[in-house]
């Protein structure tokens, strides 16, 4: 890409295209302004900017083993959970400005520190909702917003990092996996060759924020979210309320929705009890089917599943639960949805309904035990 207006390929036209509609669906130019995180979120979501690396690029700090997946979930549905992490994603190209500004030169990039102390295989990777929010947050950063990380160092990594990174690594561009640095036992003095002492807090090695060696004015390092704030109903619509659906072994259940107008929104929430279900959503054309959400096995049994799809043209559109996967078990379904107008909302009850009669994780991939930078997806310095 050039610069220039109107020099674009046509793939980066479609991909530009789409960035633009991904932040008018999910309110991103405004969400700084306009969207207050639940106090839980704000209090117990780790994350936060701190000092500047040699270069002069701000630096990002991410305590994401101090991450509490399972009271996250018990406190916050899961779009506030996206919408979270893409306020973040804006807070880091509003630094970038800010720093570009400061220097009088383009910064377009920042350095991550990732810090995994605590990071467990019961807390983090075993808890499967979690693993498919990261891998979605994943997806979003390098779809809209590609080539923003500089560098990233993972620093106090235990032993079960490398299946929590092969979990993820596969929803991250190999530019980005090759920007990824572990930083082993000397890793305070490895990282003072990136970033001056004096830009790095006590507790990585620098010299700032005595005595407060973490920095905690500046950098959320995260907690486990108190009791106090799970909330008792975590879906908008309480269950008498919401439409039922028993979907039996080997089958499927769709629900098929007439929109007139275009541009019109599709917005669903669902549980299902005690197992999860696959679910999707596509558009009727004709005898096709074009799929517009792709079809895949939900935890909604552990979360509440909610979402949206706006409607370029009017046309038939089908909801469609999945459990041909299961051999043995029926699955009950909860759900309710929305058509909201670019005008107006209107709750619509849905149409006639027919019943249409994981891989866990890869762990084959050792991390390099080699000193020094090393040409892999993930990098080591020992």
């Amino acid at each position: 890409m050039s610069g220039y207006v109107g020099d674009l390929s046509p793939a980066q036209e479609e991909a530009l295209g789409k960035h633009l509609q991904f932040r008018k669906d999910a309110g991103i130019d405004t969400i700084l302004q306009d969207w207050t995180p639940p106090e839980a979120l704000q209090k117990c979501f780790p994350g936060g900017f701190f000092g500047e690396d040699r270069d002069g690029h701000p630096v990002y700090y991410d305590n994401i083993g101090n991450l509490d997946f399972r009271g996250l979930f018990r406190c916050a549905k899961r779009e506030d959970l996206m919408k979270v992490n893409y306020q973040i994603l804006e807070k880091v190209v509003q630094a970038l400005r800010e720093f570009s500004e400061k220097k009088g030169k383009y910064i377009e990039t920042i350095t991550v520190i990732v810090d995994c102390e605590n990071l467990s295989m019961q807390k983090h990777i075993l808890f499967w909702p979690g693993v498919e929010l990261m891998r979605q947050i994943f997806s979003h950063v390098e779809q809209n917003y590609p080539e923003i990380v500089k560098q990233v160092f993972v620093v106090k990594a235990p032993a079960v990092f490398p299946l929590a990174y092969n979990l993820v690594k596969a929803f991250m561009d190999e530019k980005t996996r090759r920007k990824v640095v572990l930083l082993k036992d000397d890793w305070q003095m490895e990282l003072r060759k990136y970033i001056a002492p004096d830009q790095l807090p006590l507790a990585y090695g620098g010299t700032r924020c005595e005595p407060d060696p973490d920095c905690t004015d500046y950098i959320n390092h995260g907690c486990d979210v108190p009791p106090e704030y799970y909330l008792t109903n975590l879906t908008e619509t309480s269950r008498d309320e919401m439409e039922r659906a028993v979907v039996g072994r080997r089958s499927s259940h769709e629900v098929q929705y007439q929109i007139d107008k275009p541009r019109s929104t599709i917005r669903w929430e669902f549980i299902s009890i005690d197992h999860d279900i696959g679910f999707g959503v596509y558009n009727l054309q004709g005898e096709k089917k074009q799929e517009l959400v792709p079809m895949k096995r939900r935890s909604s049994h552990v979360i509440p599943e909610n979402g949206f799809h706006t409607c370029e043209t009017d046309g038939t559109y089908v909801l469609k639960f999945d459990n041909s996967y299961s051999w043995t078990r029926a699955k009950e379904v909860l759900y309710t949805v929305k058509i909201l107008h670019p005008n107006s909302e209107v709750t619509v009850s849905p149409g006639d309904s027919d019943i249409v009669d994981e891989e866990f994780f890869d762990c084959s991939e050792d991390i390099p035990q080699a000193s020094g930078l090393v040409n892999s997806d993930l990098h080591a310095d020992t």
